[in-house]
Order: structure tokens, then C-alpha cells, then sequence
């Protein structure tokens, strides 16, 4: 075992090209924006590495990801994180997330006690196809757009984002930021294509979802999704079929969407997704 000292980058781009977390690992290696990284080698050659990183929203534990050279004979995933819990002084809880199609690495992670803490569910919904119009006429529908200008309402909105987003998140708690600094986080969603519903007679918002850009032209993503009280809950699917009409208005094929189970209002609005064969990504903890 060796650690990453800057100059083996190199080898690490290699060792990673089979890897379909390429990209964002090494943009953390090139970027030096680890805690640390340990290389692992047989004789000369590198056969796995673990890269370790923290998360200005989520600093309450130690994110990793493990890696080995599928040519490799030795069980060089397990060693190395037994190394760092041997040789680094670990005072946070490790955290690490895969697809459950890598039933090797699910094993090991269960070997080491660690433990699941949420699966995110990652479908597509094609636009193709008719949906059914759910009447909301008992409340008042608005976009971000039309409650930007509005300070009252942006603070209530993002105290509840904030509330709720606390609260599915438990297990890795979130870092201590202002409302102002909570509202940073979603000042990219696209404000006509983000809905809220207000309640006609105070205009507290009791139901709300952001809609975002995407990589791909085609396709916009479902962000975040909420409501002041669980008796709410359907009110979420009202805001969908809103953003599925704003999406296929405007030229879109599809909506994506990543729903932790770990949030009611995730799981609300997955039940509009054909979910039965996408990918399932498993968070450990431990």
C-alpha cells in the first residue's frame, strides 16, 4: 500500500478506465480534493486505490470509493479499507454508494458492518404517452417565477425545503447553513418549470417541486419535492403532471428523477414512474 503523494496521477487515470465512476473520482484526485487516497500494488503494478472526500453540505461523515483491477487475484477492495481504518485516524462514519448490480462490493461492505441507509431509485419517464389531469383547483398554482420577487413567501418556502430535506437525511445529517444559503442550493432550478401550490386562504405553500436541466437536451430532471404535512402527500403528483405538461410544451421527450427512500415525498412521486427494471443505487453506511 502505498499513498497518493500527486505524482502517480497518471497511473490512477489507467487503473480507472474501466471504472463508470471515472469522471467524478478523478475530478476529485485532479482537482486535490480528497482527505486521501491509498494505491494499492501487486510487485510494480497498481491494482486498486481507495479515494476518500468531504461534502460542505453533508460533513458528518467520510465519503470513499474503492476500486481494484479485475485482473487482480486478491480481495484488494477489502484490504484496502481495512488499511485506512488501521492506519488513518477515522473519526466519521464511512459512507459509499454503488449499483446493486455489484453484488461483490454489496458483500464486502456487509462483511465490514456496514449498513444501508437509503436506496435511490433513478427512472425515466417518456413523454409520449397521455396522462391523466388531476384536478387542483382548491388551491393556488404558482411557478418559482411568480414568488421570486416575493420575500415572504421565498423565506416559507425555503424553511420548508429546508425542514424536509433535514429530515430524510438523518442518518448523514446536513451541515448548519441559513435559509439564504439553503435557497443558493436550488437557484438553478428553472422557474416556470418549478410549481408550488398555495393554499387559497392564507397563501401558506403546503405542496412544492423543482424542475431542472439536464446533461441532455431531451430531458429535464425532478428535483427536489416536499409538502408542509404528510395529509399532502398526493398533492405532489399534482405538481408532476404540471411540470409534465411545462416539459412536453416545450419540446422535451422525457423527465428523470433520482427518489430516496428515505423520503415520503420521493416515493410519492415515483409511483408516476415506471421504475419495475431502472437502476437501483445503494448507499452503506458505517
Amino acid at each position: 500500500m502505498k499513498k497518493y503523494k500527486g505524482n502517480q496521477l497518471n497511473e490512477v487515470i489507467d487503473s480507472m478506465k474501466y471504472s463508470y465512476e471515472e469522471p467524478f473520482v478523478l475530478h476529485i484526485v485532479k482537482q486535490q480534493k480528497y482527505e486521501f487516497v491509498y494505491l494499492a500494488y501487486e510487485e510494480e503494478n497498481l491494482v486498486g486505490l481507495i479515494v476518500t472526500w468531504k461534502s460542505k453540505l453533508h460533513p458528518n461523515c467520510l465519503y470513499f470509493r474503492v476500486y481494484s483491477n479485475p485482473a487482480s487475484s486478491q480481495n484488494v477492495e477489502l484490504q484496502l479499507v481495512q488499511y485506512v481504518k488501521q492506519n488513518e485516524m477515522v473519526e466519521l462514519p464511512l459512507q459509499t454508494s454503488l449499483w446493486e448490480t455489484k453484488k461483490k462490493l454489496m458483500e464486502l461492505y456487509e462483511q465490514l458492518d456496514m449498513n444501508i441507509i437509503r436506496k435511490t431509485y433513478m427512472p425515466k419517464l417518456n413523454l409520449d404517452q397521455l396522462f391523466q389531469v388531476l384536478d387542483q383547483s382548491n388551491y393556488d398554482l404558482k411557478t418559482l417565477k411568480d414568488i421570486m420577487d416575493n420575500q415572504q413567501l421565498m423565506e416559507q418556502l425555503t424553511a420548508l425545503v429546508k425542514r424536509n430535506y433535514e429530515e430524510t437525511h438523518l442518518a448523514n445529517p446536513v451541515a448548519d447553513l441559513s435559509l439564504k444559503e439553503w435557497q443558493q442550493l436550488y437557484d438553478d432550478a428553472i422557474l416556470e418549470g418549478s410549481f408550488l401550490l398555495c393554499n387559497p386562504g392564507n397563501q401558506n405553500i403546503i405542496a412544492y417541486s423543482f424542475l431542472h436541466e439536464t446533461e441532455y437536451e431531451t430531458e429535464l430532471e425532478i428535483g427536489w419535492s416536499g409538502v408542509d404535512q404528510l395529509g399532502h402527500l398526493p398533492l405532489l403528483q399534482v405538481l408532476t403532471y404540471n411540470q409534465i405538461t411545462y416539459a412536453k410544451r416545450n419540446g422535451y421527450a422525457a423527465l428523470i428523477g433520482e427518489f430516496d427512500t428515505t423520503s415520503p415525498y420521493a416515493l410519492e412521486i415515483l409511483e408516476l414512474f415506471p421504475y419495475d427494471t431502472c437502476p437501483v443505487w445503494i448507499t452503506f453506511q458505517g
